[in-house]
Parts: C-alpha cells; structure tokens; sequence
C-alpha cells in the first residue's frame, strides 16, 4: 500500500505489485509495475510519491531505449514499437509487427555478413595482390551485382511499404452544387458536411477517416471549383481547395446530373487518379460512362467505394512491400550506393585497399539499420532524435 506518516498522499491506496525479474523482462531489468485505481488526480498522486523517493519520470521511448541498449531490442524493433503505437491501417499494424519481431534486421544482417565476407577476401589479398586472378575479379562482381539486386528490390518496393502504412488522400472536388457534401456524408454514413441548395456553401475543406475496404484514407470535401466569383471568402475556398487537390492520392470528380455536362475542368487536375462520378443519378443521367450516384436514395455509393478499393489493390500489385521505415530506406540508399562504386572499382582495375573502402561502407550501413554490430554504432544524438518520437515511457 502507498502513502502513510509523511506522506504526500493523505489516505493509502491498495495497488496490486508486480515484480518481473530480469533477464526476462521487457529491458532486461529487474522491474516493479504498480496496478492502482484509475484517476487523473489518484495516479498523479502515486507518482509524485515515487518521484519523492527517488524515481526518475520516464521519458518519450525511455524502456525502449533501455531495451535496446541492454541488448534485449536492435534498433529497427524498437522502432517497429512506434510504429504500431502509431499504426492508423491495418497494413501499417502489420508492417509494425513485422518489424518488432526483427524481420527486417535478420534479412539486413544475413546481407551485411554476405558483403563482410567479401570485404574479407578482398583484405586478404592487400598483401598480393598479384594472386588476384581474372575468375576472382569476375566473380567478386557477380557477387556484388546479386548484392546489389537484392538491397534494389527493397528500395523498389518501399514506396508501396509507404503507401500501405499511411492514409491515402481521396478528394471530392467540381462545380458549385454538384453534390459533393451530401456524398461526402453518404461514404462517411454521417451528416458531417454542411448539405445547402445555395451553390457555394463550403467555403473551407473537411476532412473524415473513411475505411475503404482493408484499407483506410482521408475523405476531403472541398469547396466548388469556378473560375469567377466576387465573394471573398469562396475564392479562398477554391484556393483551399486547390492545395488539397495537390496532395491527393484521388480525386473524385463530381458533377451533378442536372447540371451542364463540364468535360475538361478535372483535366486541370495533376498528380492524382481522377474517377468521374455523377451524382443526383436520382434525377436522370446525362453522363452515361461516368460513375453514378445518388446520396438521397445509396444508389452507387457502394460501387464508388468498391471502385477506390480497386485503387489501393492495384496500387499494391506485384511485388511484397518492403517493410523498411525512411531511415532504413537511406541507410539501404548509402549501402547500394557504395556496392555500385565497388563493382566500378573492380572493373577498372583500382587497387584492392579501394574496393575494399566501398565493400566496408556498404557493410556500416547496413549495420546501422539495426545499430547492433560494431560497424553501426550510433552516438546519444542520434539515438536521441530516434527515441524522441516515442510516445512517453514507451
């Protein structure tokens, strides 16, 4: 029990103590953990009795730090606790767990120790160099043109890593009063948009979660795009929306089947998949190959999802993507970088103390998507800006 004679704590709390002793532990510490009862002002109490006897508060990522220092974690899977911390779909949940179980580090290790052997044999021969013969030159390349195959396949299929652990961005954008807010509370399936017969009505973008199938995105509602207004307020609407437009991964071009038919307005559209959708289908339809839609009775609006979930299944075709987080794809960037100038160096001949420079770099590189071997040690300020983004005590 907390508190007592002394005291910051007025009463005793009944807490229930478990003890966890190392190695076994997360850290690899001996570690203590208090259950008491929930309550901002109950717990902050029972803190600040620990603080008052000598703890220290944890900082953002302060036990996963410990863990990998003390050798219990390699840095990618304390970076995969993160990223499922922060996981917003479930393919970047799965990439997490992928990673904290050290996928990645044991394929960039089986890599590191294939181009250390390498760099070995070349070693080996500083000294006679005169012993290298044209097989060995020639096979030493094709060893590191496999290498440098296998770190080119990761980089190829980390922008489909990306897009599967973030929300992509789906616009609703076209004219004034065509529909967009109603649409956009039908897929959100709440009145989260202001609905008005006066054209202009949205003046500021919104922004919903939507799940489109397993996958899941920001829906935006936009205000109606003309080229002439005197009002203010909507220019800089449509100038809003032109920067949502910029960023989106689709646009949804919506025009209103009682509406003059605008073929090339989305053609001013860059950057982003357009799917054409006519709305109000429930007055007739003058776009016949467009998509059609109704909010006021659901017709289409299912289609209109399966269709953006067709998106992402295309997006995501061929191969797996890469698990890798940003740093690991610069680190691999600085690896194959290196391995190519190695196998330049081979061909032209350079002698053996360069070739073997570049296998070393390629080596350390790799070692410091892990930070584990000696090659990729890392100093506290990198560590630092690492564990940073961590949540607190995490």
């Amino acid at each position: 029990m907390l508190g007592g004679e002394g005291s910051p704590v007025s009463a005793r709390e009944d807490a229930l103590v478990v003890v966890m002793p190392g190695p076994r532990s997360f850290t690899g510490e001996d570690v203590v953990e208090l259950h008491v009862h929930a309550g901002a002002r109950n717990v902050r109490q029972i803190i600040d009795v620990l603080l008052a006897a000598g703890a220290t508060a944890a900082g953002p990522g302060a036990f996963s730090r410990r863990a990998f220092e003390l050798g219990r974690l390699d840095l990618d899977q304390a970076e995969g606790i993160a990223a499922l911390i922060g996981a917003r779909t479930d393919a970047a949940l799965a990439q997490a767990r992928r990673l904290v179980a050290g996928e990645l580090g044991r394929g960039v290790e089986a890599l590191r120790e294939q181009v250390a052997g390498l760099r070995g044999e070349v070693e080996a021969n500083l000294d006679f160099p005169d012993d290298v013969s044209d097989s060995d030159t020639k096979r030493w390349v094709l060893e590191l043109a496999e290498l440098r195959g296998v770190v080119g396949r990761w980089l190829q299929r980390f922008e489909a890593g990306r897009r599967a652990r973030e929300l992509a961005r789906v616009a609703l954008a076209g004219p004034p009063n065509a529909g967009k807010s109603s649409l956009f509370n039908a897929l959100v399936e709440r009145e989260r948009s202001i609905v008005s017969p006066r054209p202009g009505t949205t003046r500021d973008y919104v922004e919903a979660d939507v799940a489109f199938g397993a996958r899941g995105a920001v829906l935006i509602d936009t205000a109606g795009l003309r080229s002439v207004s005197d009002d203010t307020i909507e220019v800089e609407g449509i100038a809003r929306t032109r920067e949502q437009l910029d960023g989106a991964d689709i646009v949804l071009w919506v025009e209103a089947a009682d509406a003059e038919p605008r073929p090339d307005a989305e053609r001013t559209i860059e950057g982003a998949s357009v799917i054409r959708v006519e709305s109000k289908r429930d007055l007739g339809c003058s776009r016949p190959a467009w998509l059609g839609v109704s909010a006021k009775t659901g017709e289409g609006v299912e289609e209109l999802r399966d269709r953006v979930s067709r998106w992402f299944t295309d997006q995501d075709a061929g191969d797996a993507p890469w698990i890798g987080l940003s740093r690991h794809r610069d680190r691999a960037r600085d690896s194959l970088a290196a391995l190519e100038v190695g196998i330049l160096r081979i061909e032209d001949g350079a002698p053996l103390e360069l070739i073997a420079f570049e296998l070393g770099v390629a080596e350390r590189r790799l070692a410091e998507i892990t930070g584990r071997h000696a090659l990729g040690a890392f100093g506290g300020d990198v560590l630092e800006r690492i564990f940073s983004r961590f949540c607190i005590g995490k």
